[in-house]
């Protein structure tokens, strides 16, 4: 048997599959996410708690514990907290999305430019050196105390084996480049090389700790396998190996990769590749700040929880709306946007509102921006990449056949509704088998493992519509970059002094 945990903005699950890929067991808990101004944090104690209900239930109320051979963690990315020489966590953890850093991005920036080192290489906000530095320009009482800077991924990581490592494509958040981190520019920040997690392939395999395999009665010759952040195994657990396929992954952010046997020859640096040497392959494309996310905005700002199902609820109203939400247009910056454009102090807006406009309309256009947000990402990679044939859909928001319609008519595209909305962790699984023999290839495992529940075919008639309304939110998107940074300063002297509002994404 096969463990995967899986920690995302939103929840952290466990998740048991057989060797053929099947799912056997899964437990999930709801983690809390404080969002205020350019804040977003969650608290990794929380992350542990959790982490041991789950291996608790599965030992104590299943049979499946002691069949447990390999393990891996899939987390967000681009999260960072410190923690000191017990390994117990003395910050809170500053999320992807969390902007507080941007004024140790500018000195960073800076730094690259005087010294002329990588040309091509960009720190963004949501980088975790900055965020580092963020806490010794804030806090440095606390700094001093730090022992080991983590993501989510490298503390789960520690969780299950006692060693501090990280593998290549989340250490690429933290100024690493082909595996090694960039030490002068690193230095220059006031950070530490040694307090950065080792860095080690993709595909490595560790043994469990001892203490964890008694405490959970895990099988005596369990692993730790190595794989890589969420968004990147979602990749691998709802494509099909084309590369001409987009793997549209929207979870609390929607996320719009491919998977290439060749690299990327462009400037665009909002574009990733990233070069994935344990399969020989790039996984090319970019994440946003909020996909998913913005269904759950929608919920709390219109709905009542009745206790009935208030995502039927949403449907239906989405669907009461016309083509086009009666003319509204949603721009979906509730977190700014680093994808397609970046632009941290972006903020949502309904544009078109009249006297007829309802809660159906502001719901549709809520649904229809999803599938904007996706055709950007899309155009973004086929101006510089390929052509997209296909896109395949996963996570909470392919749950929505109303939103799979939108996007397969937006994007004129048919769009696959993959059958186990648990693509990252179905991806962590895929890596783990590569790794460890039980699929021989990557072809090998998507063929036998990643299934497709449905196909849906974009209407000509309903593309010509949204051709339209994209037109308008794209013009929309650029008359109001300019106003954002303004909007963002009245805003902040304006309720510096307001409590703060807890809130779970």
């Amino acid at each position: 048997m096969n463990l995967v945990i899986n920690l995302g903005l939103k929840s952290i699950r466990g998740i048991v599959f057989d060797n053929s890929g099947d799912q056997v067991y899964a437990k999930s808990y709801p983690v809390h996410t404080y969002l205020f101004l350019e804040r977003v944090e969650q608290d990794a104690t929380e992350w542990l708690l959790l982490l041991d209900k789950i291996l608790s239930d599965m030992a104590q109320n299943t049979d499946l514990s002691h069949k447990i051979l390999r393990v891996t963690v899939a987390t967000s990315s681009s999260c960072i907290l410190g923690v000191d020489e017990a390994f117990y966590p003395i910050t809170k953890v500053l999320m992807v999305s969390d902007k507080r850093a941007l004024p140790q991005v500018d000195i960073i920036q800076q730094y690259l430019s005087v010294k002329n080192i990588k040309k091509d290489m960009i720190c963004p906000v949501s980088s975790l050196i900055p965020k580092a530095m963020w806490f010794k320009d804030n806090y440095p009482e606390i700094f001093v105390r730090v022992a080991y800077w983590l993501g989510a991924a490298e503390l789960l990581n520690y969780y299950f084996t006692k060693q501090i490592f990280t593998d290549t494509l989340n250490a690429s958040k933290a100024l690493s480049i082909d595996g090694v981190y960039q030490k002068e520019v690193v230095h220059a920040m006031g950070i530490r090389i040694d307090t950065l997690p080792t860095i080690l392939n993709i595909g490595s395999i560790l043994p469990v700790d001892g203490d964890i395999i008694t405490k959970y009665k895990f099988n005596k010759d369990c692993q730790f396998v190595l794989t890589t952040y969420d968004a990147i195994c979602a990749v691998i657990g709802s494509g099909n190996g084309e590369p001409t396929n987009a793997c549209d992954v929207s979870g609390t952010v929607t996320s719009v990769r491919l998977i290439r046997d060749t690299p990327l020859n462009s400037s665009n640096k909002v574009l990733l590749a990233q070069s994935f040497d344990f399969l020989n392959k790039y996984i090319i494309g970019s994440s946003n700040n909020l996909g998913g996310g913005l269904i759950e905005w929608c919920k709390q700002a219109f709905f009542e929880n009745d206790g009935n199902d208030v995502y039927f609820q949403m449907e239906n109203q989405a669907q009461l709306s016309s083509i086009g939400s009666g003319g509204i247009v949603f721009l979906p910056y509730l977190l700014g946007e680093r994808s397609p454009f970046i632009a941290p102090n972006a903020s949502a807006t309904f544009f078109g509102i009249n006297r007829s406009t309802t809660i159906k309309d502001f719901t549709r256009a809520v649904f229809e921006s999803t599938a904007y947000v996706t055709r950007d990402l899309i155009e973004l990679i086929e101006n510089d990449v390929v052509p997209v044939e296909t896109i395949s859909v996963s996570g909470g928001l392919a749950r929505f056949d109303t939103i799979n319609q939108i996007k397969a008519d937006v994007c004129n595209k048919p769009v696959h509704v993959v059958d186990n909305f648990e693509s990252t962790s179905i991806g962590a699984f895929i890596l783990m088998g590569i790794a460890s023999g039980i699929y021989s290839s990557l072809q090998d495992a998507i063929k036998q493992v990643v299934k497709i529940r449905k196909t849906i075919y974009p209407s000509e008639k309903r593309n010509k519509i949204y051709n339209q309304y994209f037109d308008l939110y794209r013009q929309l998107n650029t008359q109001l970059l300019p106003l954002y940074d303004r909007h963002k300063v009245i805003l902040r002297s304006k309720i510096v002094h307001e409590n703060e509002i807890v809130r779970n994404l």
